[in-house]
């Protein structure tokens, strides 16, 4: 469970370093693509819609729609919680993240995936119902629903 705790936190971890809380040797620069943005200053929010790529340094997130929450802060915009729905893949080096549903909550440091998450590291892989990534408290968990199932496929040395 060390190994499967290992893997979750160090590719989701990725996550939080794409949206800005640490830069561990990433580009400071994020260049986000989509067919459409709509900005909603009122309410706090940026829209990508439509083949949406999110890019910094070596690391890519792909999604149908990606929503960014924040909140205007002595001059500048601090992001609260990034939402990325349909078809979300992350990539980074060795590692692969798929989920129809991404939710970051910056202020709880907690990432969670749902909608058919699976998580690789080369051929290594974790799927489950849900995954959450507990930053703050180091931990993480592969949850299934009803009847559901919690899988991992390791290939040892």
């Amino acid at each position: 469970m060390e190994k499967v705790n290992r893997i979750l936190l160090s590719l989701l971890g990725i996550w939080l370093i794409f949206l800005g809380v640490s830069t561990l040797g990433l580009a400071s620069e994020v260049n986000v693509t989509s067919n459409k943005m709509e900005v909603m200053e009122s309410e706090g929010i940026a829209v990508f819609t439509g083949k949406v790529q999110a890019t910094r340094g070596d690391m890519k997130v792909f999604s149908d729609k990606l929503y960014v929450y924040y909140a205007n802060q002595e001059e500048k915009k601090n992001v609260t919680k990034v939402v990325a729905l349909g078809k979300v893949v992350i990539y980074k080096g060795k590692w692969k993240a798929y989920a129809e549903k991404a939710v970051y909550y910056k202020d709880q440091e907690k990432l969670v995936l749902e909608d058919n998450p699976k998580v690789w590291y080369d051929k290594n892989l974790i799927e489950g119902d849900i995954v959450v990534i507990y930053f703050n408290e180091d931990r993480s968990e592969v949850l299934s629903k009803n009847e559901g199932r919690v899988r991992a496929k390791f290939y040892l040395n």
